[in-house]
């Protein structure tokens, strides 16, 4: 590990893959990044903006909203254009073969015409001159009094300037898009053209911008007396743009409301998930620095979501981490301990060879150089398997296993090894029912489990013992568990050995045993494995009646039981047995 105090600036570490491309393992340095630089915190933005881009783009555009408006415009503009071209055929363009536009009765025509605000009515002759403009035409005079002369005109709000210059500002960028000054090129008006057209006696309508970039809709219709085309009647509406701008400017406060609903989830989502993501980053670059820092991760177990999970889970994980470390730095010394005994004995034993001067001594020293040579095998075959236990576990898949169908074959195995001589290894289950037993669990980490038990159980049963083996079931609150319990006929464990027996390199023996016959390993790879399967195992003693006497050792194993449902068929042997028990 780095030291907390080395200050040199961090370089991440490079290897090259396989394949040789080049890898980049460490990326603590992401745990230090600003907060406005973070990923996380910029998709949190986007992701909120998409919708109010949207609406502010809606609202921008609202094309069929405004295509809607010009189509019926156009219908009122041509109603009208149409309406008044009728009436001038008729009463304003004199009869026989010398028709033509009589101005004053065209003119009372229009005073006639309820034309709307900011609609335009013109009329032009053949010339394309204009006759009567409807702007023109009414010469009354509105009195009345005037306002009071202001000497000074009163300073707006500050927040009603700043509105109308974001206003402002919008609709100018909004209005400048360079699609939308394509579009003006294109519709630009020609009112001669247009003219010219309608002499034709075609009609024109549509929409135009004029020089001011102004929306207009217009229409224009010939004036005809029967075939004769005598002047072209032009009606044009530039209310467009003010409808359009009112109704976006409704979806103001809307799109001010968007936005801050936006700014607050996204400051909200930054606070509770992006600035706790950060902190767990650094706690954890912290404690891959220095081991004094292994409580650095936060606890927010109490947020009861997913980051909360998130630090218990980081939490349990580094406590996990540091005591496997110091597991393994205790297991190292051990093992260095205890293999230096056999050395010890070894170098003692050599040298003394080398001065021995009968044939008996030397034969007695090299008995003893053996029996160290085996120990010391025995002690790193054990060391070997009690290292890859954890490995096995990672590697290997849980599976359903029956229970009684495991002890039976596990007996029969010692049943078929014996020699006969010494203690016989008894399956006494008497588990009563026809549905199987069964648990979830490394079917051959756990059969270990059993044997080493049975093993152990062996070494201190007398010659006429019995070690037993039987499995039962017992309730543990709303839990069903499968209890497994190994006898033997031996002098029992110390009372305050009990649970030192799973130590490692537990060598304490009775008096009369062999010594150097166990490597004090077997015990503890049965807890280990135990811890991994979610079980409890333990020892005690097996008391006479009157509590006086110790019987024997006993060890017993529990493992929750697999539920209803949960498991794989019955194996074939074990649906014999019931179909035999159902025949019976």
């Amino acid at each position: 590990m780095v030291s907390d105090t080395n200050t040199k600036k961090h370089k991440p570490r490079v290897s090259k893959a396989p394949s040789g491309r080049v890898k980049i393992r460490d990326r603590r340095l992401g745990a230090r990044r600003s907060l406005l630089t973070s990923r996380l915190t910029r998709n949190i933005f986007f992701s909120n903006l998409i919708g109010l881009i949207i609406l502010v783009g809606g609202s921008l555009a609202m094309e069929r909203f405004q295509n809607g408006l010009i189509e019926a415009k156009i219908e009122n503009l041509e109603s009208l254009a149409s309406t008044i071209t009728t009436v001038m055929g008729e009463d304003a363009t004199g009869y026989g073969s010398a028709a033509r536009l009589d101005i004053q009765n065209a003119r009372q025509v229009l005073r006639g015409v309820s034309v709307p605000d900011r609609w335009r009515v013109r009329l032009h002759d053949r010339a394309g001159q204009i006759l009567v403009d409807t702007e023109s035409l009414d010469d009354t005079i509105d009195v009345g009094i005037l306002d009071p002369i202001v000497t000074e005109i009163p300073e707006l709000p500050r927040q009603e300037v700043f509105k109308e210059k974001v206003t402002f500002w919008i609709s100018d960028k909004a209005h400048n898009l360079p699609w939308r000054k394509r579009r003006r090129d294109s519709l630009r008006r020609d009112l001669k053209a247009d003219i010219r057209t309608a002499l034709q006696g075609d009609s024109m309508f549509g929409q135009r911008y004029d020089d001011e970039d102004k929306l207009i809709v217009t229409v224009s219709l010939p004036v005809k007396r029967v075939q004769q085309v005598l002047g072209v009647v032009t009606v044009e509406s530039s209310d467009v743009d003010s409808i359009v701008n009112a109704e976006r400017k409704a979806l103001a406060p809307i799109i001010g409301l968007a936005f801050l609903a936006t700014l607050l989830s996204s400051m909200a989502l930054t606070l509770f998930i992006t600035l706790p993501m950060r902190k767990l980053a650094r706690a954890a670059e912290l404690v891959t620095r220095s081991s004094r820092k292994r409580g650095a991760i936060p606890d927010l177990s109490n947020r009861r979501d997913e980051i909360g999970d998130l630090s218990s889970v980081m939490r349990e994980m580094t406590e996990g981490l540091y005591a496997r470390i110091d597991d393994i730095a205790n297991f190292a010394a051990d093992v260095a301990h205890e293999i230096k005994n056999p050395l010890t004995s070894l170098r003692s034993a050599s040298d003394t060879l080398r001065v021995a001067k009968t044939d008996e001594q030397r034969e007695k020293l090299i008995s003893i150089i053996q029996q160290d040579v085996s120990r010391m095998d025995r002690l790193i075959t054990d060391i070997s398997k009690a290292s890859k236990v954890d490995a096995n576990l990672a590697r290997d898949t849980a599976q359903t296993l029956d229970v009684v169908e495991i002890i039976e074959n596990i007996v029969d195995f010692y049943a078929q090894t014996s020699s006969g001589d010494g203690p016989q290894v008894k399956n006494i289950t008497t588990i009563s029912g026809e549905d199987p037993i069964f648990i979830r669990a490394f079917e051959s980490p756990f059969a270990q489990v059993l044997r080493n038990l049975i093993d152990n159980a062996l070494t201190f049963s007398p010659a006429d013992g019995e070690v037993r083996v039987q499995a039962t079931l017992s309730q543990r609150g709303d839990r069903e568990n499968v209890v497994i319990t190994v006898d033997d006929d031996g002098p029992g464990i110390p009372k305050d050995n009990l649970d030192a027996v799973f130590d490692r390199f537990y060598t304490e023996r009775p008096k009369g045993a062999q010594f150097g016959s166990h490597s004090g390993l077997g015990l503890a790879i049965c807890r280990q494995i135990m811890t991994a399967h979610k079980g409890r195992i333990h020892a005690e003693n097996r008391m006479s009646t009157d509590g006086d006497n110790i019987l024997g050792a006993r060890f017993v194993v529990e493992i929750p039981r697999q539920t209803k449902g949960g498991g794989p068929q019955i194996s074939k042997r074990k649906q014999k047995k019931i179909d035999a028990k159902k025949a019976a």
